[in-house]
This record gives C-alpha cells, sequence and structure tokens, in this order.
C-alpha cells in the first residue's frame, strides 16, 4: 500500500510525514544497510509507524495546521525553532523529515519498538537478595516511562518540541 505522504497542506488522509525515497537518502548516507536491505513494503510500513509515533508521543509547539482536519502533528502554525526562527506553515520541517527517518530505522529492525506495551501491576516494587535491596522510584510505574527514548530525535528536532510536555526527551533540568 503506497504512503500517503503530508504535502504540507494538513491533508486529512496522509500516514506519512516523508517518502521511502527521502528515507533512502538519509540512511545511505549513514551508510545504514539494514535499512536497504529491507523490503520497499517493510520500509513503508516502518515510515508509517514512525510518523504515527512523532505525530502522538511528542509534544510540538504551535498548533496544527488545519486543527482536527489534518490527519498528523504537522505542518503546525505558531512554530519557532530552538534559535527563535518561524518555522514554515506548508511543509514539513526537515528536523522532522530526519527524525522521522531514524525513528523508522528503530521500527524496521524492530516493530513497535516505540510503542511498548505497559502493564502497570507487572512492575516490581522492591527486590531483595540476601541483604541487599533495591526500591524502585515511584515515577517508574508511569506509562511514558516505558517508551524508549531516542536522544538523536531529541537532538534532531528538539527545538521544536515544547518542553516539560508530552515525551520525557522533551523536559527540562533544572538544579536545586
Amino acid at each position: 500500500m503506497t504512503l500517503t505522504v503530508e504535502d504540507g497542506s494538513g491533508r486529512p488522509d496522509a500516514d506519512a510525514f516523508v517518502t521511502v525515497a527521502v528515507c533512502d537518502a538519509y540512511h545511505a548516507a549513514r551508510g545504514r544497510a539494514a535499512w536497504a536491505a529491507a523490503t520497499e513494503e517493510a520500509r513503508e510500513q516502518a515510515i508509517r509507524r514512525a510518523t504515527a509515533y512523532l505525530s502522538t508521543a511528542i509534544g510540538w509547539k504551535g498548533r496544527p495546521r488545519r486543527p482536527r482536519k489534518q490527519a498528523l502533528a504537522w505542518p503546525r502554525v505558531w512554530v519557532t525553532d530552538g534559535e527563535g526562527y518561524s518555522v514554515a506553515t506548508d511543509r514539513i520541517p526537515p528536523e522532522i523529515a530526519q527524525a522521522t527517518a531514524e525513528v523508522a530505522l528503530r521500527e524496521l529492525e524492530r516493530p513497535g519498538a516505540m510503542t511498548p506495551d505497559y502493564t502497570p501491576n507487572a512492575r516490581e516494587e522492591a527486590v531483595q537478595i540476601g541483604p541487599i535491596s533495591v526500591r524502585y522510584a515511584e515515577g517508574a510505574q508511569q506509562a511514558e516511562g516505558a517508551r524508549p527514548i531516542l536522544l538523536v530525535v531529541r537532538d534532531l528536532a528538539g527545538g521544536l518540541m515544547r518542553r516539560g510536555v508530552g515525551h520525557s526527551a522533551a523536559g527540562t533540568a533544572t538544579r536545586a
């Protein structure tokens, strides 16, 4: 099934931020043979999952260009990058395209890696082995803690993320 790539208009039927060709070029430039070795269908599926993850798991600055009408989180309006420059409202920013390629590679290698199942009651609260015991922090019980954090996504697109909202990769550090 062919990807329906967002063209910057806020399509209601889009399921991808980028084409397979964009990801092919991105990974080829980085020498990632696993991407090229996969079938086109597998690469398309990975791009769809990566796009869904980036659309739902991260709190982005601004708001969608066509609220409640567009299928994906991008394009957006009222967004400035990490340096304060306005982001175009009629296209997918290069940072999002690159982040999509990075997440797609992880999804190709391990489908569902970015959206693991989470069962809060399955977690150990404390473990004791002989005289040594460990008590796990309360915060570890939250579902967001089960989701992997790709630092490369934060490094590429962090300037477009809202701080302290959505994915923990967008959080802020404070000194006590």
